[in-house]
């Protein structure tokens, strides 16, 4: 079971995270120019339950990606399909022997992590008693990529917008690359302290008819371009909203850490940088810290 959604591992788990956004008008689509560069550059920020079709509704965005050199994405589609990299997500997956579910939580705790495992996968006679050797952050994917696939309507885990942006560039001759490493993601995803792990997934399975429900608005939302509605959900904390140390480490600090990698990149040709719609506007955000840095960073798209 744990192998089924790999190759979801990342989008899934950031979901709320990379959908967020502070900008009243924020866009999608954005060009990035000044600073002597040679070519204009581009960033896209996707969501990580859209359909690739989505890439076509999207102004300008198909003759974005004819006239960019390069893309750049958080992990590259066959870096993250790799033998090894399966192999690493599999066991960063595993819980300690001796800090299995049935060790995290209560009788209590278990039977409302219980419930919910039911409500999704009891279909398959399938219980919390299946997931018991693994981290609770890896329960709670497995979950939101069930639970998606009820809540949003022609939900394709395997036709998603974020695949779809870097494969539609690829199949033009564009070169691929990452902005992160597989061992990152890892550690990111897998490797925060379980007894966080394991309060996170009690906190969503008891509001899980919420979580559902804040799905399929943000979906709108984002179709919408609606982006300043996403955060107010992202920020409730009563909807699995993330505080400003979840927010650091999962946005902030990547935001950082992308900079130096794609001015380098910007110098070298046109490149399109397609990210998880949250990691782009905000004072933190990949738009005000390239503006910082003297480049001017335009919207393309226009609010539907």
């Amino acid at each position: 079971m744990q192998l089924q959604f790999l190759d979801m591992k990342k989008i899934l788990a950031l979901l709320i995270i990379a959908i967020s956004a502070t900008f009243a008008q924020a866009q999608l689509l954005w060009k990035v120019t000044g600073q002597d560069l040679a070519k204009p550059s581009y960033l896209f920020g996707t969501h990580h339950f859209i359909s690739g079709n989505f890439i076509d509704s999207i102004p300008g965005l198909p003759q974005v990606i004819d006239e960019i050199d390069q893309v750049y994405v958080e992990i590259q589609s066959k870096a993250m399909d790799a033998p090894e990299a399966l192999q690493l997500m599999s066991a960063a997956m595993m819980a300690p022997q001796d800090s299995t579910l049935d060790k995290l939580y209560s009788a209590d705790g278990l039977k409302i992590i219980d419930d919910v495992v039911k409500k999704y996968f009891g279909i398959f006679g399938i219980g919390i008693d299946k997931f018991y050797m693994m981290k609770p952050a890896a329960v709670m994917m497995q979950l939101q990529v069930i639970q998606s696939t009820t809540a949003i309507p022609n939900f394709n885990p395997l036709n998603l917008i974020d695949k779809a942006v870097e494969k539609r560039c690829t199949d033009k001759g564009k070169i691929a690359n990452s902005l992160e490493s597989v061992g990152f993601q890892t550690d990111l995803l897998f490797n925060a302290p379980l007894n966080e792990q394991a309060s996170d997934l009690l906190e969503m399975c008891k509001n899980d008819s919420k979580v559902e429900e804040m799905a399929k608005v943000m979906v709108d939302d984002y179709k919408h371009q609606r982006l300043e509605k996403l955060l107010e959900a992202m920020s409730d904390k009563d909807l699995g909203g993330n505080d400003e140390e979840d927010l650091k480490r999962l946005v902030y600090d990547r935001n950082r850490n992308w900079i130096p990698t794609i001015m380098q990149a910007m110098k070298q040709g046109s490149i399109l940088v397609s990210v998880g719609a949250g990691h782009l506007p905000g004072p933190q955000g990949v738009i005000a810290l390239l503006r910082a840095q003297g480049y001017e960073v335009t919207p393309i798209s226009c609010p539907q």
